[in-house]
């Protein structure tokens, strides 16, 4: 049995479904579910299942701007580097992802040029080009989030202006477009996290500096909200990961080692005891556990445990030192 349902803030399997026809019950011996845009029988489809993170980019002195492609297992925690690589070296750009393919919205480019493309990673082939969408205007450093139909990049930075518009690309058709309302605030450089019901964007860069406040959007609705919960301290560029239940933003600017969390089930942040102390680090995750790789230009790798919620160094590392590449979740099965 494959199904599940979200109850009081945790995913729990379906061991039967009945409906009422004909005077009585019956049990539901077929159903299909519609996953990225094909229809799947839900008996046989698995459910989620981590399998590899991609860190993607990033910046660093020699090469300033990095087109590199790495993976991290999960099954293993060995990492290497792919063959295929970005369309150009970029830096911070917004990351959205489902079943089969990986999105990088927008970013920065050498010459501190901002652009509107959208490289996809194509998981079943670790092959990465351009798609023909491309955001509505040129736009670094947006946070990104991911339904199971839509990737979203939430604020972010046009070269003149912090952004306070949220854009949506369906995966169906790779269509983009912006929704409608807008953040409270202008922001760039910021991250997300999503549960399966919401995009959230922590923190971030206001005109008037480093903001504490949490905003995102619905899915269901394409619908934003502001939260009344706010990080400890106002900060940007602090590294994201998510468990079933909880977001987590590690670090960030002005320099701190701080770790604060989200449950999702209460929208209430709180600071946990456990430190890391990184800012502009690629984040991926897996059910179990969340990755920090690079930041402060460094090489290193870290690893959260997110049931003990404890931070331990890795053996491994990314392939040189660097900040602000951005990691892109491979997860088969329904999310």
């Amino acid at each position: 049995m494959a199904v599940q349902i979200y109850v009081s803030g945790s995913w729990r399997n379906v061991s039967s479904i009945q409906i009422y026809t004909g005077g009585q019950w019956k049990t539901l011996n077929a159903l299909k579910v519609q996953v990225s845009s094909v229809w799947k029988d839900a008996w046989a489809a698995s459910g989620p299942s981590p399998v590899n993170t991609y860190n993607c980019g990033g910046y660093y002195n020699s090469p300033s701007w990095l087109n590199v492609i790495q993976r991290l297992v999960f099954s293993t925690e060995t990492i290497s580097t792919i063959s295929a690589t970005l369309s150009s070296g970029r830096q911070y750009m917004a990351p959205a992802y489902n079943s089969n393919y990986g999105y990088l919205m927008g970013g920065q480019i050498s010459g501190n040029v901002l652009i509107s493309a959208i490289d996809r990673l194509q998981y079943s082939t670790e092959t990465c080009s351009n798609i023909s969408a491309t955001l509505p205007t040129n736009t670094w450093t947006a946070a990104g989030a991911s339904s199971i139909n839509k990737g979203y990049a939430m604020g972010g930075y046009d070269g003149a202006n912090r952004m306070n518009v949220v854009r949506g690309m369906s995966f169906a058709g790779e269509y983009v477009a912006n929704i409608s309302g807008t953040l409270s605030v202008g922001k760039s450089h910021s991250n997300g996290v999503h549960s399966s019901t919401r995009g959230y964007e922590g923190g971030g860069y206001t005109t008037g500096g480093a903001t504490n406040n949490i905003e995102g959007v619905t899915f269901a609705s394409d619908t934003l909200f502001s939260l009344s919960s706010t990080l400890p301290m106002a900060k940007y560029c602090a590294g994201s990961v998510f468990s079933p239940t909880k977001g987590y933003w590690n670090g960030g600017s002005p320099t701190n080692s701080y770790i604060e969390s989200l449950p999702f089930s209460t929208e209430t942040v709180a600071r946990i005891s456990a430190t890391a102390g990184q800012y502009g680090q690629g984040s991926g995750n897996s059910l179990t556990k969340g990755y920090w790789m690079g930041g402060n230009y460094q090489n290193n790798i870290m690893s959260f445990t997110f049931s003990s919620e404890s931070v331990s160094g890795m053996s491994i590392t990314i392939y040189q030192q660097m900040s602000y590449s951005i990691a892109l979740n491979y997860w088969t099965g329904i999310k």
